[in-house]
């Protein structure tokens, strides 16, 4: 770990803290409330644990990423994209002409519970690039965004396939989002600066989901119901 990284720990890991209004609002919650991450607890009953072991069994497979810039022991496998190391759809490109290219890699065909999920259950008609995201034991991932400060809002779901003791998710000013290892799911707002560390002794594997709503506002709109209130206890 970097003294970078170590610095950034002291300053900003604690407890994320939420304030829920009490009238549910979804346009609000994903376009204005600021909030760096929100639990989509609907989804709790996934079969998480079967989808971990069908990323684990291709951990030889994964890609190295991000080695030359903030990633030290990052890899990733993809799902759906462009092909099996898919990269920002930005760098191919017409983003619009990309976005015809994707489709399944044969990841996908390897991994049949994570298909049904993201094909059955996950609620939007269009799926952009879906990784699997392995960070090694000792590994980490160093203070970063993804996106631009005015494009602020939940925009990207990352999905806990397992989360050992002993690694972090630290948001700038706002703190730690807490992943479960038996399985979780969360709307991130990747404009934040974030980092990551592992200091487990095992490999921690996550799913990050980049879609379009399209068709299927409704069934988010439901997702994102009950989660608004079931996160409130």
């Amino acid at each position: 770990m970097t003294p970078e990284l170590q610095k950034y720990i002291q300053d900003h890991d604690r407890d994320i803290t939420i304030q829920y209004p009490e009238q549910f609002d979804p346009k609000w919650i994903v376009t204005e409330s600021g909030w760096p991450c929100f639990r989509l607890r609907a989804l709790d009953n996934q079969p998480w644990q079967e989808m971990h072991k069908e990323a684990e069994a291709l951990a030889d497979k994964f890609y190295s990423h991000r080695e030359t810039t903030y990633g030290n022991g990052w890899k990733s496998l993809t799902l759906h994209g462009v092909n099996e190391d898919s990269q920002s759809l930005n760098t191919y490109g017409e983003r619009s002409e990309t976005l015809k290219q994707l489709d399944w890699t044969w990841v996908a065909d390897e991994c049949p519970v994570t298909k049904k999920f993201l094909t059955d259950v996950w609620p939007a008609e269009f799926l952009n690039r879906v990784r699997f995201m392995l960070l090694e034991p000792g590994g980490y991932i160093l203070p970063h965004q993804d996106r631009k400060d005015e494009e602020k809002r939940l925009s990207v779901c990352n999905i806990s396939l397992n989360n050992p003791e002993g690694c972090n998710f630290i948001f700038k000013d706002h703190g730690r989002v807490p992943f479960e290892d038996t399985g979780s799911a969360f709307l991130m707002d990747i404009s934040n600066v974030h980092a990551v560390y592992n200091n487990s002794d095992k490999p921690r594997i996550h799913m990050i989901i980049h879609y379009e709503l399209g068709r299927r506002v409704r069934d988010f709109f439901y997702v994102l119901r009950q989660s608004y209130f079931t996160n409130q206890g």
